[in-house]
């Protein structure tokens, strides 16, 4: 063998070496060793430099996935520069650190479409490149401050709008930039025109339970949008039939739906319209979204909406007490400032879109000045219901309401972190499933009290469900009846004979007869502590909201005879650094007139972090003193929040938190009222600790049934 030629072979059994170490083993798992070893050591020095320190820095966070990457690095430099190499390895990272392992491994595996992708990225537009005029050109348009932020789909949830990472449809970068805009009009559009209103939503998620309706529900709203923006932006118009086409057959399948659904191009239709023809067409075939059409999720935009109507709600009444407490000062003060008659007036309304709205308030009568930040709020308000709702105009119930309660303008990942010293602040871990480790320190959470409400809601409730309390009564009272035999007693009911007998013999054989000769019976006692976690999240508003304190008002008042010790907090949040809950009755209050007005006071909020709640809730509930301790969470859904809570992670994570309460000895119970748990509630709370209710109407006499069985 010649030198070069042992040379060579060292360097290939060196590098063969170095790579399995970092792997762990995991290179022959896939393909040829040696080819994989050779085909790296004909790289340039510098290259395999490269290499090493990349698979290196992979390995650290996962063996697998530098396995993935030594297999195909050399293929890469054979497509790519080092520049468009080092591209491809971090966005497979980027893609682990945000959807895991098997999407990263899928990045790594489409090496040779990326390379096609990084060849043309001088034609190419992306987000960085087009987010800041997009930005402004929203805002210009009109309407509530939407967010502009990248995604994997196309959408609005009405909040944001979600836009590719990139566009390179077309050879010319201005071309790409031309679909950026008129993709952020079209779902501007959706919010602007009605396509979200509250009743619509409503309808699709009762009404459409898979994705057909919706695609079919999508394109007709497509073709509504069409004609109001040409209507109202004829420039825009242009540009839209510009880039509109989808090949011959295409635009023909789109010719065909415009012509059934004309009525959706006249000036009064609205997104009802489209939804009432949806089953029409049910039969055609689809025909292709365009360039600058995006998908549709109705789940998402029902949980932004709802977040958003009770946080508007409130916001609103605010500054009607403002104007009323104004209007209160100028006549001299009084209580009647409370019973002033209000009304708003739309007018110039020339749609039924989403179109500029002038409105008129009037108090007793008088036309009273509008603020511009109220009127900016009203216009939302407008947008979501297509009028002001009635129950906006009714006073706001005076309590201590706080503005920490509501997410703030700009909670998103990246806020900067809260005082920790500000009383009520906590800090928690959170399990990150993808790399199998605990986020120390990675949630903030706070401890806040929830704005009393008007207790006339308990006396209704207990009016309305007068037979139901008695019977859960009845059922409560059996527990306390339950009662244990005692013997050998000082005094009792009746004579123990076993004792009796006992006690002649002794007295037979000389010793003194024993006293100990009664039976009684005794109620078994009582040593539990229950921790109710009850779900604020804004996908709670409306009938769900109601059936929670209307359960939690009837336990209550059973509780009451049992005598154990219980406490009811909620929570909601928006992201990691705003996580908060709610407490409604702690573990040492009395069930007075204040908790029954917090009852009362329970409002939808935010998003659904579970784990956070859980581990802070745990810890209060671990200081109580008690034989048997319990955590029963109320919620409708799975959690889910912003910054990736969600699906796996978020489930993950609420698993953990449960283990680290069983590991405890706390016991975890979950009620809901979602038809899909049985995908998840299994994993996280066990087989056999949760119930799903199919009605949410029963759920005030289930969470009392089911308290009552684990309780005994």
């Amino acid at each position: 063998m010649s030198d070069e030629s042992r040379q060579n072979f060292l360097n290939r059994l060196r590098i063969q070496k170095d790579l399995e170490k970092f792997t762990a083993g995991a290179l022959a798992r896939h393909g040829n060793v040696e080819d994989t070893v050779a085909r790296i050591a004909a790289l340039e020095r510098r290259d395999q430099d490269f290499v090493y320190a990349w698979v290196e820095l992979i390995a650290r966070s996962n063996h697998e996935l530098a396995a993935h990457f030594i297999g195909r690095v050399a293929g890469a430099f054979d497509k790519m520069e080092r520049s468009g190499v080092e591209d491809w390895v971090d966005q497979a990272m980027t893609t682990f650190d945000n959807r895991g392992l098997g999407f990263a491994i899928e990045a790594l595996e489409n090496v040779d479409d990326f390379a096609r992708e990084y060849a043309s990225r001088h034609v190419r537009c992306g987000f960085d490149d087009a987010s800041g005029f997009l930005r402004h050109f929203v805002r210009g348009l009109g309407g509530r401050e939407l967010r502009v932020i990248s995604d994997q789909s196309t959408f609005t949830d009405t909040e944001s709008l979600y836009l590719p990472d990139v566009v390179n449809l077309y050879p010319e970068p201005e071309q790409n930039f031309t679909i950026y805009k008129l993709t952020a009009v079209h779902l501007w559009a959706q919010t602007w025109y009605g396509t979200w209103r509250y009743q619509v939503v409503e309808q699709l998620i009762r009404q459409f339970d898979d994705e057909h309706p919706m695609a079919i529900f999508n394109r007709l709203e497509c073709i509504r949008l069409e004609a109001c923006i040409a209507r109202d932006f004829p420039g825009l118009s242009r540009e839209f039939r510009l880039f509109g086409s989808v090949g011959e057959a295409g635009d023909a399948l789109w010719d065909e739906w415009r012509h059934r659904a004309s009525r959706l191009a006249e000036r009064d239709a609205s997104a009802a319209d489209s939804l009432a023809l949806v089953e029409a067409f049910g039969e055609l075939p689809l025909p292709p979204l365009r360039p600058f059409e995006g998908d549709m999720f109705a789940g998402r935009v029902r949980q932004a909406l709802f977040a958003r109507i009770e946080r508007e709600k409130s916001a609103f009444q605010r500054a009607m007490q403002e104007l009323r407490d104004q209007d209160d000062r100028g006549e001299g003060g009084g209580d009647d400032a409370q019973k002033q008659l209000v009304e708003v007036e739309m007018q110039d309304e020339a749609g039924a879109g989403g179109e500029d709205v002038n409105f008129q308030l009037t108090i007793d009568g008088e036309v009273t000045s509008i603020p511009e930040h109220m009127k900016d709020l009203m216009g939302s308000i407008m947008q979501d219901f297509g009028e002001i709702p009635d129950d906006h105009l009714e006073p706001l119930e005076r309590g201590e309401y706080s503005d920490a309660l509501l997410p703030q303008k700009g909670d998103v990942d990246g806020d900067d972190d809260p005082d920790l010293n500000d009383a009520g602040s906590f800090s928690y871990r959170e399990w990150d499933c993808v790399r199998q480790r605990f986020r120390e320190g990675f949630c903030t959470l706070r401890e806040l009290s929830v704005p009393p409400g008007d207790e006339g809601f308990v006396t209704a409730t207990l009016d309305k469900h007068r037979g139901l309390l008695k019977s859960i009564k009845r059922s409560f009272e059996a527990v306390l009846g339950e009662s244990r035999l005692q013997r050998r007693q000082s005094d009792g009911d009746d004579i123990d004979l076993d004792a009796l007998v006992e006690a002649f013999a002794d007295v037979a054989q000389g010793r003194e007869m024993s006293e100990y000769l009664y039976t009684r019976y005794r109620n078994q006692e009582r040593n539990i502590a229950v921790m109710f976690m009850v779900d604020m999240s804004g996908s709670t508003l409306g009938w769900v909201n109601d059936a929670e304190r209307e359960a939690l008002v009837l336990l209550c008042e059973a509780l009451e005879m049992l005598g154990d010790r219980y406490a009811i907090f909620g929570f909601s949040g928006r992201t990691n650094k705003r996580c908060e809950v709610y407490r409604i009755k702690d573990f040492e209050e009395s069930y007075s007139s204040a908790v029954r007005q917090r009852i009362s006071g329970i409002r939808p909020k935010a998003y659904t972090r579970m784990g956070v709640a859980i581990r802070h809730l745990g810890q209060l509930l671990q200081r109580t003193q008690a034989r048997t301790k319990l955590l029963i969470t109320l919620s409708d859904g799975r959690p889910e929040d912003y910054g990736g809570y969600k699906g796996k992670y978020g489930i993950e994570d609420t698993r953990h938190a449960l283990l680290e309460l069983k590991q405890g000895g706390i016991h975890s119970f979950c009620v809901t009222i979602d038809n899909e748990a049985q995908e998840y509630l299994p994993h996280m709370y066990g087989p056999a600790n949760f119930a799903v209710i199919d009605e949410v109407e029963k759920l005030p006499y289930k969470v009392a049934d089911i308290y009552r069985r684990l309780t005994t």
